[in-house]
């Protein structure tokens, strides 16, 4: 009885102390690499410098993947020549203006922020 009883704290500090999954995975640096997986980013909020940039990586040779900010101001195809990127393609966007921009898979995701989608953050 003992040991459910401290399974069950275990479990409710964990919930409390938001240890579940709907926090963001998220990475800051000047030069972030974010791999495209299956159906989701690496990371999901992604925070640079104004002048820093993201490296979109595919990972998959079945599934094609991008990623584009859903007010149209920036996407991977422009730098990539394609919105299908696979495995082992990158993808770098260097970015000039601070701003907070939704992104998303044109494949997996929405403009509103839904399926495979992220935000990115440039602190000026």
């Amino acid at each position: 009885m003992r040991s459910r009883s401290l399974a069950l704290v275990a479990v409710l500090i964990l919930v409390a102390c938001g240890g579940g999954e709907d926090e963001p995975r998220a990475i800051s640096g000047e030069a972030v690499t974010v791999k495209m997986l299956d159906t989701s980013f690496e990371f999901d909020q992604i925070t640079i410098p104004v002048g820093g940039s993201v490296t979109f990586v595919g990972t998959s040779n079945a599934i094609p993947h991008n990623a584009v900010a859903a007010d149209g101001s920036w996407s991977t195809e422009t730098v990539f020549g394609s919105l299908e990127q696979y495995d082992g393609d990158e993808a770098t966007l260097t970015f000039d203006e601070p701003g907070e921009y939704v992104f998303y898979c044109t494949f997996h995701g929405n403009p509103r922020g839904g399926g495979m989608a992220g935000t990115l953050i440039v602190e000026g």
